[in-house]
């Protein structure tokens, strides 16, 4: 199988040498670079050990189990994979590490009572990385998705702490750039004790660029496996509810950004010359531009209520357009919906997740820019599970033939959600591979 990559191969000593070269070479350039970022300023101190390291891990007994998220993908994909661990070893302490400001962020949102204590991710120096883990004493460190960092692996293989990939991914274009190098990522991949990919492919990649086909598996994607939304109308939900038994046909357009809300109401308007009875829920992804949208809306000459001035227990609504001024609310928005919009995707933000409007069996339509989600649209649309629009005139196009009869859209939401079923089953099978490694007493099941 070759040498593994441990403390003072010969792999490890080249990394090392040019890390340190690079650091001194370029400190000219990197240093202002991280300086005069606030979110790359913000979350240094963490990620040096100067602050907000959690405290050492007591030896209770207790397994301690170190999840590494790198940013919000990969936080969110590791959300079923957590509550699934608090599950089934109910006594594991669960850490969990971020290296961006908003993965951290979500992170605090999104387990809340489920992870044990989370922080930033050390910086890949040798030194460093051993303290954290001094400091931590991990039973097991699962890695989502794809973070090969060697002096990390390094120390982990030092003190015998075993390392797991889980939502395992390699892009055609990634696989080409690391197998340039597959002398030197090859030891770091046999230092693993298990590798859940999420396609055959991915797990072909992983084992072509060195990690022995044993510890390889295909779990599925993490990000297809979350959870359904609860049953039960929301206060939101029965309100709009209330308004299609009226006879309304609810558009919900979430998570939309500056310059989609323009183009969303025009191609909303020239629907509705067709059919008076179409509405619109427009859920702007960041809340300090309500206003700013609310004004879009009024310009027009459009009559707009915000969700915060309505009143409960309200009777039936007036206005065209309401307005979702609160957090918290889009899903219950989506329940109640006719067809869904999900932002992010007719400018150029890389989109939002489809998955909360599919559970829902709601039609979806998105713009051209999906990247930050293309595995999952691309199964989508493959499946004739999602609609994709090239741009504003296109959006119109559809919105005009939904408003002549929004029957014709139902078949593309059941497809969506029967879809969204048989994707379920990578937390399980990714749980199964992190429970491999952690030493220990029988899981629960």
């Amino acid at each position: 199988m070759g040498r593994p990559f441990l403390p003072g191969s010969p792999g490890h000593i080249l990394y090392n040498f040019l890390l340190g070269t690079g650091l001194v070479v370029c400190a000219p350039v990197w240093i202002p670079w991280v300086l005069l970022s606030r979110k790359r300023r913000a979350n240094l101190p963490d990620r040096i050990g100067l602050r907000g390291v959690p405290p050492q891990t007591p030896a209770d007994g207790r397994r301690t189990v170190w999840v590494h998220a790198v940013s919000v993908g990969e936080t969110l994909a590791a959300v079923p994979l957590l509550r699934l661990l608090r599950r089934r070893v109910p006594d594991a302490r669960l850490l969990v590490s971020s290296v961006t400001l908003t993965g951290r962020e979500t992170a605090v949102k999104s387990l809340s009572g489920v992870a044990d204590e989370g922080f930033f991710f050390p910086f890949d120096l040798p030194g460093l990385c051993g303290r954290f883990l001094d400091r931590m004493r991990p039973d097991v460190v699962v890695i989502v998705e794809t973070e090969i960092w060697p002096n990390f692996i390094a120390a982990c293989a030092r003190r015998g702490v075993p390392v797991v990939i889980v939502n395992g991914r390699l892009s055609k274009r990634s696989f080409a750039g690391y197998m340039r190098f597959r002398w030197f990522f090859a030891p770091i991949l046999r230092t693993l004790r298990a590798i859940s990919a999420q396609t055959a492919e991915d797990a072909e990649r992983f084992a072509a660029l060195g990690a022995p086909r044993e510890i390889v598996t295909v779990g599925g994607n993490l990000k297809f496996d979350v959870s359904p939304p609860e049953s039960g109308a929301s206060p939101l939900s029965a309100l709009l509810l209330k308004e299609k038994g009226a006879g309304a046909a609810w558009i919900v357009a979430g998570s939309t950004h500056d310059g989609e809300e323009a183009q969303l109401l025009r191609a909303f308007l020239s629907a509705r010359e067709g059919n008076p009875s179409l509405r619109l829920l427009l859920a702007p992804r960041h809340p300090e531009r309500f206003d700013a949208v609310e004004a879009l809306v009024r310009r027009e000459g459009v009559s707009v209520v915000r969700r915060t001035a309505i009143p409960e227990g309200a009777g039936h609504l007036t206005e065209t357009v309401l307005l979702l001024d609160t957090v918290g609310e889009l899903s219950g928005a989506y329940a109640a919906a006719d067809l869904a919009f999900v932002g992010g995707s007719l400018v150029p933000k890389g989109g939002h997740n489809v998955l909360e409007p599919s559970w829902h069996g709601v039609p979806t339509i998105v713009g051209p820019h999906m990247e930050n989600f293309r595995e999952i649209s691309d199964a989508f649309l493959a499946g004739n599970a999602l609609i994709r629009v090239a741009g504003e005139e296109e959006l119109a196009d559809r919105l005009t033939r939904f408003a002549s009869d929004p029957r014709l859209f139902r078949e593309t939401g059941l497809r969506a959600k029967e879809l969204l079923e048989t994707f379920r089953g990578a937390s399980e099978a990714s749980t199964d591979a992190v429970l491999s490694a952690l030493p220990g007493r029988e899981a629960r099941r």
